[in-house]
């Protein structure tokens, strides 16, 4: 297991450094601790799997599909509609993210069935108590132990995910974390061989012939390096007007950080560092795409996603020459339904968070222009999550 020993000191020096507030810093030493905990508690578990389960090594993954775009641009909901193509697609779920151990997911597996068996009321209430944990949090990302999550999560456990970003708001300091390719070429290789390593225990335990989904914003920085690891992955980018995607992301993060106790003062200096990173992922995106072969990559617009969502899953997997299977495309038919009677009741506005318009749209000229996008599609005072 991959641990980066570095960010993790270079972290711990600006939380005692920075004179925090006590309920803050409280907060933040808890963090390390349980990240900590977390991570060594693990670690047991995987080396134990190379000589309970050795053969998980053999495991093959073949043509892994990785669901990317910058945050707040469709792409949980387009990785849910696929998660519902179990013929050839395997994910990973919260509770497995937080123990990817072959031997942890056997034994919680086996427990929690044992306990719905059992106690099938108790069952339900705990399952219906786990469900209301995160109501607010939930409006944003739905969330849940059982549900699809992002694999990112399982690189906190190596302390050089871009989720440190989110529970330690020193972006300005940690540039290294958004701007992946900046990061010493060995560090990357083994962050991502570790990654590896977490897909094929997820295929050997759920996998047989069938292969990943995975979605992540954060991967768009990781995206060349991605390819690289995996020769034959297929890419799909999710596109979404940023005078939508960027308040949305910051209002998200803000209110983490707000559950976190950080100061004003420090969220508005990140939530500027988070915006300017959020520029740089579209034209990265972009720029590794235009690398990819045709077959290994296919880009899909927000608008025709949440239009049909049918529609736009039919031509994606055309265009990574993939099939859909009639079980799936009657799952399709049933989002597509259900969908037109979604709306969300979430409002942001950029200048809450002290975006300038003209900012983000000079800076975002080419992108806004190669898609088609206007900032004036989106209200001057507000945008709407549909997702």
């Amino acid at each position: 297991m991959f641990f980066d020993f570095r960010l993790y000191f270079k972290v711990i020096g600006l939380v005692l450094s920075d004179t925090p507030k006590p309920k803050r810093l409280f907060i933040h030493l808890t963090l390390i601790f349980l990240i900590t905990f977390w991570a060594s508690f693990n670690a047991v578990f995987l080396l134990l799997d190379y000589v309970c389960t050795p053969l998980f090594r053999k495991t093959e993954i073949k043509q892994p599909v990785f669901i990317v775009g910058n945050a707040r641009s469709g792409t949980t909901f387009f990785h849910r509609l696929l998660c519902g193509d179990e013929e050839r697609f395997i994910y990973f779920r919260m509770w497995e993210l937080l123990f990817p151990s072959v031997i942890q997911k056997k034994v919680i597996r086996g427990g929690f069935g044992l306990f719905e068996k059992l106690f099938p009321k108790a069952f339900q209430a705990l399952v219906e108590w786990e469900a209301g944990l995160f109501p607010e949090l939930s409006k944003q990302h739905p969330i849940g132990i059982n549900k699809p999550e992002e694999d990112e999560l399982i690189l906190l456990m190596s302390f050089s995910s871009a989720m440190v970003n989110i529970f330690f708001p020193y972006t300005d300091k940690l540039t290294e974390i958004a701007f992946f390719e900046t990061r010493p070429p060995a560090m990357r290789k083994k962050l991502l061989g570790f990654y590896r390593s977490c897909v094929q225990r997820q295929l050997y335990l759920h996998g047989g012939d069938r292969t990943l989904v995975s979605k992540n914003p954060a991967f768009v920085a990781k995206m060349r390096d991605l390819s690289r690891e995996f020769p034959d992955a297929k890419f799909i980018y999710l596109v979404r007007n940023p005078f939508e995607t960027v308040p949305s992301l910051l209002k998200l993060i803000s209110t983490m950080w707000e559950g976190l106790g950080i100061e004003s003062e420090n969220i508005e200096k990140s939530l500027r560092q988070l915006a300017v990173g959020s520029v740089h992922d579209y034209y990265y995106a972009l720029e590794v795409m235009d690398e990819l072969p045709s077959e290994r990559c296919a880009i899909v617009q927000y608008t025709d996603l949440v239009s049909d969502p049918k529609t736009t899953v039919q031509k994606t997997y055309e265009k990574l020459e993939l099939d859909i299977s009639p079980d799936f495309a009657e799952k399709l038919d049933a989002e597509r339904k259900r969908q037109k009677r979604y709306r969300s009741e979430n409002v942001y506005s950029l200048e809450q968070f002290g975006i300038d318009r003209e900012w983000l749209s000079k800076e975002l000229g080419l992108f806004m222009e190669r898609f088609g996008l206007n900032p004036d599609d989106v209200p001057e005072d507000e945008t709407k999550e549909i997702l």
